[in-house]
């Protein structure tokens, strides 16, 4: 059993790894991706992005500015990175993420805050999305897009442009407040980059504004040729509960020796943002601005003191891990806002691996202060997530009871550190009223492999020193990739909870399987999920979420037919014996406890499907253990079920958790594939037709980007073969130039029959490129596959296998393997989970594609590689490169198959 520790020991030999891989791979990718570029936010980039064109446009040139300050290659663990740049049509991101939310006191008015892709079709672009409830979250109504007057042109563009990175803040009396990057005119050629507010006066239902925040608008005073050089990125905002004045915090990218790294935190405040027909703003206050500052600053208002606070992410260069390492600041105020201390800081850890089907990883931070007249008031509480464990990331807690002059010893309170899979952004609060310290994030330990994932939740009633094991708000788990395309961000860069008067208001974006498939959203050019899920936890209920913490293991549920035709599938009118083990996942010391006289009732919340063997005996589940139960349960699939429908279980728990006497209950689901698959067989290439160094009649080598262009090919030796397969290779091939480079291998199109219930794309796939060792998925060099909707009359777009399949598995793996960091190089095809490193020999790719009937489609696999290294320098070779072969492309029609 793990305790909830420091992570000292293991830290030991883990370093000792480290700066052995560091010296073997850092230097050989300096001149690369770079392992402090990712600071800018997402939004932040879009935003800079857009001003650059206008400004590029105004002096006839496309002049680098602190928005563009990084190289051209990658941007992984780095406050900063370069513009974006135009992008295709089909790589305009999709869903709604990135999720604010704020509360009236009374709990019935709930206004909520998102990054909204549908505002990029408008002009003045508007990002940011926002939703509202009058009846404390049963129903939300969707508010569309805040305002913007766009009574300001340039060229065509209108003025001013609201740029999402949403933050909610409540102000009393139905008054609430919204914040966001805000792109504004400053000349009839020039924009700039700063914050803006807009204002509800009837609890979130229409909107005022923006009002620009005046000090944060190029707060350096630079300007060349007319356009202002700072450019302000991810704000967050607090209110204090004794004066109503409003704290805002951001990152000021401005350029050396303004700030040493490029990157100031500031802040500013206003006391009249409630009432005041145009708000004032104080003059902004640099907090921080060495070389290894900054971003995702979040301010916080101790009550009835004037102590603030304000805690960011810190980017020590070279640092304990050459580039590799965070940490977090936290500064006091001792005047409310108005001046602040010199920051104290967390020990350097080690930054967060990339997350399978997640876009953007970060460790920012989040904090929250007791403001509750509990015995714990004035408590500061930080979380983010850290990676010295080596599984990814775990969430680890500190807090200062001495008014943010020091921080205790760090712990992780997840629930398994360094044993399972990522977790990340969390968010902390406290309840007002109770003094509860409630953390939730993001989990991937729910499975082995693959994207597979919770939004998990824990609390502390004493302060943090114990914690309860942690839960899921998530009702099934979901695939972080579904929905995801080039457009990035997915599930976006942060989720908030509200905690007051007993309850926790959690807004997060979660994935579902989109509704439509490879069609889904159309014709716009992305998906409709991610969604929005809102979750009010109340402290006292046995509902809201489960007290007994168990899970479902996904890999060992099992069915078998009793009666039927037993040919391996699950048909109508068939008995069907199923076993659903069940996992104690909490091995944390600091909240595992064993679990005993577990017992279940399974129900089917699909119609046709009947449990007529409903019960389930478990007992005894020890910390860390599964069990698969002693009995077994049996579902009646009706006759008339329709085949290829999925059914969707539902499971409830009941038992003991620890030594205590109470009884804790669960709810867990499980969802069944059904149906006898016919198979019609579409496409099928194993390249042995054409000769050697050649493609097959129809299929196609485009130059995605990059200085030269290297065509795929064919080879009939890469990864011991002895016949031809598709062959990419993975080198640094011009000469003294940038290598980096996008190449993609086009198929022959593919016509889906109408009456087809999903597609299945068979093939084997070997890689030998540029990975990174210090990391589980990390990858520089690597292939990814998309399908080109072809269909006449359809939006030309390509769409991400991991946004829509419902089944992806290479060889025993689930979904890819690796992932891309970001880039601003347009000839890396950035930000994506593929098929790299080492192989080891050939690996089978499996994909079930649903909503292709009656489409055209192609396939598109995508190689890239970054500007230097390939496999050699980490141990490959001695030829490095990707290939594909065996490809089978089949069309499937779930029936009912007859008995024998």
């Amino acid at each position: 059993m793990k305790s909830a520790r420091d992570g000292s020991i293991k830290w030991v030999g883990f370093l000792t790894t480290l700066i052995f891989l560091f010296l073997s791979t850092s230097l050989a990718n300096a001149a690369g991706v770079q392992p402090r570029d990712d600071k800018m936010s997402v939004m932040g980039k879009r935003a800079a992005a857009a001003v650059a064109r206008v400004n590029a446009a105004a002096t006839g040139a496309g002049r680098p500015t602190a928005r563009a300050l990084a190289d051209d290659d990658g941007c992984i663990n780095d406050p900063e990175c370069g513009e974006e740049g135009d992008e295709e049509e089909e790589q305009a991101p999709g869903g709604q993420a990135e999720l604010s939310i704020a509360v009236d006191e009374s709990g019935q008015h709930i206004v909520i805050g998102f990054n909204d892709t549908r505002g990029f079709a408008l002009n003045p672009i508007s990002v940011s999305g926002y939703m509202y409830s009058e009846d404390g979250g049963k129903t939300f109504v969707d508010g569309g897009q805040l305002p913007s007057p766009g009574n300001e042109v340039i060229g065509a563009t209108r003025f001013p442009q609201v740029f999402g990175d949403p933050e909610v803040k409540y102000l009393g009396h139905c008054v609430f407040v919204y914040s966001s990057i805000l792109i504004e005119k400053v000349s009839d050629t020039a924009d700039v980059q700063t914050m803006g507010v807009h204002r509800s006066r009837d609890c979130g239902k229409t909107w005022e504004g923006p009002f620009e925040v005046t000090s944060a608008t190029n707060p350096s005073g630079l300007v060349e040729d007319g356009v202002p050089q700072d450019a302000a990125d991810k704000e967050f905002m607090d209110v204090d509960p004794d004066t109503g004045r409003v704290l805002l915090s951001w990152s000021n990218f401005t350029p050396a020796p303004t700030a040493l790294g490029g990157v100031e935190i500031r802040t500013t405040y206003s006391d009249n943002l409630k009432t005041a027909a145009t708000p004032t703003w104080s003059p902004s206050v640099v907090v921080a601005s060495t070389e290894s500052d900054g971003q995702a600053s979040i301010p916080r208002f101790a009550a009835r003191s004037n102590r603030a606070y304000v805690a960011w992410r810190r980017f020590p260069f070279p640092g304990t891990f050459f580039g590799f390492g965070n940490s977090v600041a936290l500064a006091r105020s001792f005047d409310n806002g108005t001046t602040w201390q010199p920051p104290i800081e967390t020990a350097e850890f080690f930054t967060m691996d990339q997350v399978l089907g997640n876009d953007r990883v970060n460790t920012s931070p989040s904090l929250a202060v007791d403001n509750s007249r509990g015995p714990h008031r004035g408590t500061v509480y930080l979380v983010y997530a850290n990676n010295n464990s080596g599984d990814g990331a775990d969430i680890v807690f500190q807090k200062s009871t001495n008014g943010g002059a020091t921080l205790s010893a760090p712990i992780e309170i997840n629930a398994s550190p360094g044993e399972d899979r990522p977790q990340w952004f969390p968010w902390v609060s406290v309840d007002t009223l109770t003094g509860r310290v409630s953390v939730f994030y993001y989990d991937q330990g729910i499975d082995t492999t693959g994207d597979l994932t919770e939004v998990s939740y824990t609390f502390s009633d004493d302060a943090g020193a114990h914690w309860s094991a942690p839960v899921p708000l998530t009702k099934i788990p979901f695939r972080a990739g579904w929905g995801n395309d080039t457009g990035q961000p997915n599930l976006g860069d942060y989720n908030q909870a509200v905690s007051q008067h007993g309850e926790l208001f959690a807004a997060y974006a979660m994935t579902a399987p989109p509704p439509a498939g490879f069609v889904d959203g159309l014709p716009a050019t992305g998906m409709t999920i991610p969604n929005i899920e809102f979750k009010r936890v109340g402290q006292f209920s046995l509902r809201d979420v489960n007290s007994l913490p168990l899970a479902i293991d996904v890999n060992g549920v099992a069915t078998n037919e009793l009666l039927g035709n037993h040919n391996g599938f699950l048909d109508p009118g068939e008995t069907i014996l199923l076993r659903i083990p069940l996992s104690n996942y909490t091995t944390n010391d600091i909240s595992a406890e064993d679990a005993r006289n577990v017992s279940a009732l399974l129900t089917s919340e699909t119609p046709g499907v009947v449990a007529l063997q409903p019960l389930g005996n478990y007992g005894r589940i020890d910390s860390g253990e599964t069990t698969p139960g002693t009995l077994t349960y049996l579902l009646r699939i009706q006759p008339g079920f329709d085949p290829g429908t999925p059914i969707n279980l539902r499971l409830a728990t009941f038992g003991r958790f620890g030594g205590g006497g109470s009884f804790e209950l669960g709810t867990l689901r499980h969802r069944l594939f059904t149906g006898t698959p016919q198979v019609t067989t579409l496409l099928t290439e194993n390249f042995d037709a054409a000769a050697v160094g050649t493609l097959p009649a129809g299929w196609t080598s485009v130059h995605g980007g990059g200085a030269n262009t290297v065509p795929w090919t064919t080879s009939n030796t890469f990864c011991g073969a002895t016949s031809n397969a598709a062959f990419h290779q993975n080198a640094n091939d011009n000469g003294a130039g940038n290598p980096t480079r996008f190449e993609r291998l086009f198929s022959t199109n593919v016509a889906v029959p109408a009456d087809s219930d999903y597609v299945t794309v068979e093939f084997d796939v070997c890689t030998d490129t540029e990975f990174d060792p210090n990391f589980n998925v990390l990858a520089y060099d690597g292939l990814s596959l998309r399908l080109f909707d072809a269909t006449a009359g359809h939006t030309a777009r390509s769409v991400l296998v991991e946004a829509y399949a419902d089944e992806f598995t290479t060889d025993g793996f689930k979904h890819f393997p690796k992932h891309l960091p970001r880039s601003s190089n347009p000839a890396y095809f950035q930000d994506m989970s593929v098929w790299a490193g080492d192989s080891n020999g050939a690996q089978h790719v499996r994909l079930r594609l649903p909503g292709m009937a009656g489409t055209t489609a192609q396939m598109r696999f995508e190689f890239t590689q970054d500007g230097s290294a390939t496999c050699l320098d980490v141990g490959g070779g001695p030829v490095c490169g990707v290939s594909v072969d065996n490809i089978v492309v089949s069309s499937v029609k779930a029936i009912a198959a007859p008995r024998h």
